[in-house]
């Protein structure tokens, strides 16, 4: 499990706790109330037994309030725990885990790397050269393709990535077999030109569902 998964159960425990010892305090506060009322009804008229009785008196009154105010206080605290609970679900649910996260950045500067090399077959770079940099590059790609999305994401976004991480594998598994004649027709570079696109688009939705600053990654090449 993650620490978000983690931090999720210990805050939902830390608030049922709370919340009970928060209940409890206010039922003892109501037993002491019984008892001050009880007290209140028996006034008694000796001056002596008088200040007794109003000690006593006093004594649950402070006794009855610390009881509602540690009650108050620990509910208080119980919904403080629950709301950060949840709260540590949403992130997770609706962020990238770190391993995710590498995948996305290292997959966009290889399919930005695969893009160049494939321009520079057109504008007449060394066939061979250029398919050894492929091979490198796009084995790279089926490698991070064979990811699966984190188990915390929400459902939406578990089918986008899991989308662009099939579209990754599938187009580096393809253009790893490409062989020096296949590179060498503009017609087959073109298509696998077209092919890389429709990958960064499903990258671009990724970009999209996790709020991915694409400028930030440009800036970094």
């Amino acid at each position: 499990m993650t620490i978000l998964d983690w931090l999720f159960i210990g805050c939902c425990s830390a608030s049922l706790i709370t919340v009970a010892i928060g209940i409890f305090s206010l039922m003892l506060s109501l037993g002491t109330n019984k008892n001050f009322n009880e007290l209140k009804q028996k006034r008694p008229k000796n001056e002596k037994k008088r200040k007794r009785w109003q000690r006593a008196r006093q004594q649950l009154k402070k006794k009855k309030q610390k009881q509602i105010k540690r009650g108050i206080i620990f509910i208080i605290l119980s919904l403080l725990f629950a709301s950060s609970g949840f709260y540590a679900r949403y992130y997770q649910t609706t962020n990238l885990s770190s391993t995710d996260s590498g995948i996305i950045v290292q997959g966009y500067f290889i399919s930005q790397e695969v893009e160049k090399n494939l321009h520079g077959l057109q504008n007449g770079a060394d066939v061979e050269e250029t398919k050894v940099k492929l091979m490198e590059l796009t084995s790279l790609l089926t490698s991070y393709g064979t990811s699966v999305p984190s188990n915390g994401l929400s459902k939406e976004g578990k089918k986008v990535l899991n989308r662009y991480y099939v579209q990754m594998r599938e187009y580096g598994t393809n253009a790893y077999s490409l062989t020096a004649e296949q590179l060498d027709n503009q017609e087959t570079v073109s298509t696998y030109l077209e092919d890389l696109k429709r990958v960064q688009q499903a990258q671009k939705k990724v970009f999209e569902e996790f709020g991915v600053d694409e400028t930030a990654l440009k800036q970094k090449k």
